[in-house]
């Protein structure tokens, strides 16, 4: 499992690099219309998934595979579906309407993978590491 954590790092890393340009582009045209999936696209991708990297390279390195797995790939199928439909919406190149099947998948998505988070921290607390001192 100790690769999954660098997972989580580089799609933080791609994310923040996108989301950096796209705020610099924003600050250039004096264009904000997009901020708010400016906004999702860095606390979702950045800041969540950083977060998720470092428990799991420092706290939950015992966590199943599956959950592990399961985590990173709703998060980020989650986090691509709602950038994109809220980019998309707040561009004007789609209606609400056009966009539900994108809306009713990234936000669902994104808690399901919250919710494996979640298992993993809890699982956490249930595992107990060998004690560095001695009696």
């Amino acid at each position: 499992m100790s690769r999954w954590p660098n997972a989580f790092f580089m799609a933080a890393a791609i994310y923040i690099v996108i989301g950096t340009c796209w705020g610099m582009y924003m600050s250039v045209t004096h264009d904000f219309a997009t901020s708010p999936a400016h906004a999702h696209l860095n606390l979702l991708g950045f800041v969540s998934l950083s977060i998720m990297g470092a428990f799991y390279a420092l706290i939950g390195k015992h966590t199943p595979l599956w959950l592990v797995k399961s985590n990173f790939f709703l998060n980020n199928i989650g986090i691509i579906a709602m950038t994109t439909a809220l980019l998309l919406l707040f561009t004007g190149k789609a209606t609400p309407g056009q966009l539900g099947p994108l809306l009713m998948l990234g936000g669902p998505l994104i808690i399901l993978g919250f919710i494996a988070f979640l298992g993993a921290v809890a699982l956490s607390f249930r595992r107990r590491e060998p004690s560095l001192t001695t009696a």
